[in-house]
């Protein structure tokens, strides 16, 4: 019985500092990963992909005023605001010629774009066949620029160990990119804009109307998520990073303690058997 009691309660030392190893081992490796994690750039990342997700369902990216550009044939509206909402649909293109207004011997071409299977779903006057592969484009970049932020964000929140990964993280290879990307969006968006002042210039009522397109809230809102971008990527490397080899060394130096704390809580099989030793005489005097 002495010795069932005796083995049970080296069978409860040995589990319990078993436990006490493992918490260990895994506060130092939280440590070890919470050193690589960035959370103010994730945080920016996160704010730069709601922005350009909000631009992308804002149906508000180009504003004219003044030209031909309306809905439907026979519209007289000469306000109209563009966004890429009507160029998600692979939709076709009707020309046809008439006179200008102002000189009846010069053919002005007209374009319709249906955008949608609803045949009563038209652009007149708003965009060619150019400038509707532009806003395509458009479209294209910005989902390339919501998947580098969310690339980022990722890394960023989690603080990969992988060298690689690290060093993509830490030199913020995916916020760049999307700030590049966000320059190459406003960089189209001047020149989806250009196309539509000259169509405009070409299919406007009257000779002497003055035409204006401007540019409207997601133009705007695409700014702005380069902008939060930016900020994300100074987050990452103005952030102060052990060197890759003293990191190597630091985390072989952690598993090396970890290797200690085991031999030190997990006591020997058998320690309870050896009676503690007592009673041990002084050694003599020391004489010369």
């Amino acid at each position: 019985m002495p010795r069932d009691r005796e083995g049970s309660s080296s069978g409860s030392s040995r589990r319990h500092g078993h436990r006490r190893h493992s918490s260990h081992r895994h506060r130092r490796r939280f440590r070890l990963k919470n050193r690589e994690r960035n959370f103010a750039a994730a945080v920016c990342s996160m704010v730069a992909i709601v922005t350009l997700c909000t631009a992308l369902a804002e149906p508000a990216w180009f504003y004219s005023k003044g030209g031909g550009c309306r809905y439907k044939r026979f519209s007289t509206m000469l306000n109209m605001t563009l966004g890429v909402s009507n160029f998600f649909y692979l939709g076709h293109f009707e020309k046809y010629d008439q006179p200008a207004p102002n000189d009846e011997t010069k053919l002005v071409t007209h374009y319709i774009l249906y955008y949608g299977a609803d045949p009563t779903e038209t652009l007149v006057d708003c965009v060619t066949e150019k400038g509707a592969l532009v806003m395509q484009c458009i479209i294209g970049l910005v989902f390339a620029a919501i998947i580098f932020s969310g690339a980022g964000f990722a890394l960023d929140l989690y603080g990969p160990a992988q060298r690689l990964l690290k060093q993509i993280r830490r030199h913020a290879v995916w916020n760049i990119l999307a700030v590049l990307v966000c320059v190459t969006v406003n960089g189209f968006c001047f020149w989806e804009a250009q196309l539509i002042k000259d169509l405009q210039e070409k299919t406007k009522h009257h000779a002497g109307s003055k035409v204006e397109v401007h540019f409207d809230v997601s133009f705007y809102l695409v700014t702005a998520a380069g902008a939060v971008s930016v900020i994300a990527v100074a987050c990452n490397l103005l952030q102060r990073y052990p060197p890759i080899h003293d990191s190597r060394r630091s985390s072989d130096r952690h598993r090396l303690m970890e290797d200690f704390d085991g031999m030190e809580v997990i006591p020997p099989l058998g320690a309870e058997l050896i009676p503690p030793v007592t009673n041990v005489p002084p050694p003599p005097p020391y004489a010369p």
